[in-house]
């Protein structure tokens, strides 16, 4: 794993991310990545902590320790940190004379999620939606694929009547007219259906659908809007994390309209459908990872990659350009 200094995406380094829901820190330290950085993150006196994951005596990884009377100790030696990072027992003395702290980086909660972020920039982390007649369901998922891959392949529509023939389109080819737009630190397309999607989760969730939107936001916030006559029927929101230069990891939150039929039976109704084209695009994108681990993150650009051209500039700390407004023929997958 490359380290934050030669992670390749130098447009996310300063910004907040997402490591963990809340309700995952309990009573144990626990290991996450980011930028290819090993961190633990350890709940001491009661508030959430994030540290650099290596004992600074002989760099065993903290999150294999315990926690003891509020100090996170170290399986290998016992050497025990306190809420602050600050070195305060060693095994075999009765007064610790050594001098340690840990790298601790800062930590916020919203939404449920723990954020941080590795270098100064972006003042406070995005958050899901604020939606009050809708209700949601949420997961988290890992893609074995760098960040730039991942992100790209939720917002792609072109890639849809291959890879989910049947699931989001199932015949015929479809037309849809482009809108693009930038602002800053993301930007919005908009694409108007011509003919309506006729795969099987459009026709039993969200039948009618005249409008698809997709928005994203550095450093890693995709929002997509399914909209029939100006209504969501809807909402998907996702946070992708760069773990390292191979692998994402991604926070998911579903909205719908509440409704007459109880929201956990919509989702359960839902999930076998949304885990199929989890599946699907899992598979193509760790054959895309392997292709790059080969030869190189190379890639031709075309006139219909709207969304790829201003994501890779954000992702590099370029400014966006908005794409020209097109009509994308989209044909169906043998």
């Amino acid at each position: 794993m490359k380290p934050v200094a030669d992670f390749p995406y130098s447009g996310v380094a300063g910004c907040w991310h997402p490591l963990l829901a809340s309700r995952d820190l309990t009573t144990k330290p626990v290991a996450v990545s980011l930028m290819g950085m090993p961190l633990v993150l350890a709940r001491l006196d009661g508030q959430p902590r994030l540290f650099s994951d290596r004992c600074p005596h002989r760099l065993i990884p903290l999150s294999q320790g315990f926690i003891a009377s509020d100090q996170l100790v170290c399986p290998y030696h016992g050497w025990a940190f306190d809420a602050a990072g600050q070195l305060q027992h060693t095994p075999g003395t009765a007064r610790c004379r050594t001098h340690a702290k840990l790298e601790a980086y800062p930590l916020v909660e919203r939404d449920g999620l723990l954020w941080t972020r590795l270098q100064d920039g972006q003042d406070s982390p995005l958050g899901y939606s604020d939606l009050p007649d809708y209700v949601y369901a949420s997961a988290y998922r890992r893609l074995p694929c760098n960040f730039f891959q991942s992100i790209e392949n939720f917002l792609d529509p072109c890639h849809t009547p291959y890879v989910h023939k049947g699931l989001l389109r199932n015949r015929g080819a479809q037309q849809m007219a482009t809108s693009q737009s930038v602002h800053d630190g993301g930007f919005r397309t908009e694409f108007t259906l011509t003919q309506q999607q006729n795969g099987w989760i459009n026709r039993l969730f969200d039948p009618g659908v005249d409008v698809n939107v997709g928005r994203f936001d550095l450093p890693g916030r995709v929002e997509l809007d399914y909209l029939k006559q100006g209504k969501i029927l809807l909402r998907v929101v996702l946070f992708f994390v760069p773990r390292s230069d191979r692998e994402t990891g991604m926070f998911a939150r579903l909205y719908a309209p509440k409704s007459w039929l109880p929201a956990s039976l919509r989702f359960a109704l839902f999930k076998p459908f949304a885990e199929t084209l989890f599946r699907q695009d899992r598979a193509m994108l760790m054959q895309q990872q392997q292709a790059v681990d080969t030869f190189g993150e190379h890639y031709r650009f075309a006139e219909t990659d709207i969304v790829a051209r201003p994501l890779w500039a954000l992702l590099h700390g370029q400014p966006a350009k908005a794409g020209a407004d097109i009509t994308l023929d989209v044909e169906a997958g043998q």
